[in-house]
């Protein structure tokens, strides 16, 4: 009697055990009969291995800074202007200059100018004393006269041929020591040998000045020069001798006095032409160069050589010393066939072709060039005016449309890289253990 409650009560937990696990077992096979009909389930984590690098590097890159996107428009071909120049700079400077100072001794009785006035050609500037060359005017006739007078007596007494000859000697001394005489006392007399403005004047009444030899200035290359009266020279006792007594300058006509460094002034000659940029003229002023340096000055260390140029015409706006930014044309090449210079491209054997567009097709044209200058190129020969061509035209882009990224660890759009939907899950969309 006693085994039976026994053994009655050690079977019923035993029993509890078996339908337990009976019953987990029964979950197990439901959640593998459900992972069965989702077939996506058990493949997403294979699925997101093997899409995790390409997931890094797409949103990697997008986090880089954005590349130059090359893209073409398409320009039609036409004429134009190629240059190849050289820069330099200067200043602007009188053509003219004129140093003007009197020949003869004397004492200053007028002064007819001041600084920044304008005169004409033979205008009085200045004058000294001419009473006593007057005199001496008046003493060279008496003796010219008296010499005549002989020779008509020794012609009308019938003198020796060796009187005679001996008589016109004096005579002709005579005659050049009036003429000489006659230029004393013009000399007097200080005048403008050209049209312009009044520079300096070094000059007062009363002060005494000796007349020296002349000292004029034509500083234009290439032109006549403009030269002041033999009896117009340089001197003052008054004043610096380096100063001239009147300085006149030129106002119609200008040069530039430039400078071009070494590796450039091979490249240009003597009759280039030249756009000039003036400070404080308004418009573009052109000229040609009129001479180059042979001899270089050196500025920490840097070369560079002298050159005029010749200002063409007698444009407003120019002054002495007004600061210049030249371009010194070497080669040009007018009205011809020019593309963008970034159209062209090269060949595997050296030469060059452009994408032209023909019948809405795009085909590779050989062409022939010719100088390049500021990103054009002149064509020589396989392109005619009015053909159409691509353009290459670097664009930088964004990361995306509207110039934006997406975030990194976020699927735009609900979608992996190249297109592919994420996937979706029953009873709301959640993960497995959702």
């Amino acid at each position: 009697m006693a085994d039976g409650p026994v053994s009655a009560v050690q079977v019923a937990p035993s029993v509890g055990r078996d339908d337990g696990l009976r019953e987990e077992q029964g979950r197990a096979a439901k959640r593998m009969a459900n992972l069965r009909r989702h077939p996506v389930i058990s493949g997403i984590v294979a699925l997101l291995v093997l899409t995790g690098a390409g997931l890094g590097a797409y949103f990697g890159t997008r986090d880089e800074p954005a590349a130059a996107d090359a893209q073409t428009s398409i320009q039609t071909v036409g004429t134009g202007t190629v240059r190849q120049t050289v820069s330099a700079t200067g200043t602007v400077a009188p053509a003219h200059e004129q140093e003007l100072n009197f020949t003869v001794s004397g004492q200053v009785t007028k002064v007819a100018v001041s600084e920044g006035q304008k005169v004409k050609k033979g205008q009085t500037l200045a004058t000294i004393d001419s009473a006593s060359l007057a005199a001496g005017v008046a003493e060279a006739e008496a003796t010219v006269a008296s010499d005549e007078a002989k020779i008509d007596e020794d012609n009308n007494n019938g003198a020796s041929d060796t009187q005679i000859a001996a008589d016109q000697a004096a005579l002709m001394a005579a005659r050049n020591q009036l003429a000489s005489a006659r230029e004393q006392l013009a000399a007097a007399t200080l005048t403008s040998p050209i049209d312009g403005v009044v520079a300096e004047v070094n000059l007062s009444v009363g002060d005494s000045v000796s007349g020296t030899s002349s000292g004029n200035s034509d500083n234009s290359s290439g032109s006549g020069s403009d030269s002041n009266s033999s009896s117009q020279g340089s001197s003052d006792s008054s004043s610096n001798s380096s100063s001239p007594q009147i300085l006149v300058i030129s106002t119609n006509s200008w040069i530039v006095n430039a400078t071009v460094d070494a590796n450039s002034v091979g490249l240009i000659k003597v009759g280039n032409q030249a756009q000039l940029s003036v400070a404080g003229a308004k418009a573009t002023v052109y000229g040609t160069i009129a001479s180059i340096g042979l001899v270089s000055s050196s500025t920490s260390g840097t070369a560079a050589y002298p050159v005029v140029i010749n200002v063409t015409g007698s444009p407003s706006g120019m002054h002495d010393g007004a600061d210049v930014t030249a371009t010194l044309i070497y080669r040009q090449a007018t009205n011809v066939l020019v593309v963008p210079t970034a159209a062209l491209h090269q060949t595997s054997s050296g030469g060059q072709y452009v994408e032209q567009v023909k019948n809405g097709k795009t085909v590779q044209t050989a062409v022939q060039t010719g100088i390049s200058s500021g990103g054009q190129t002149q064509i020589v020969s396989g392109l005619s005016a009015g053909d159409k061509i691509r353009v290459p035209q670097a664009r930088v882009g964004g990361g995306g449309p509207g110039g934006s990224s997406p975030s990194r660890g976020n699927f735009p759009s609900g979608k992996f890289p190249g297109g592919g939907q994420l996937p979706s899950f029953a009873g709301g969309g959640e993960g497995p253990g959702g």
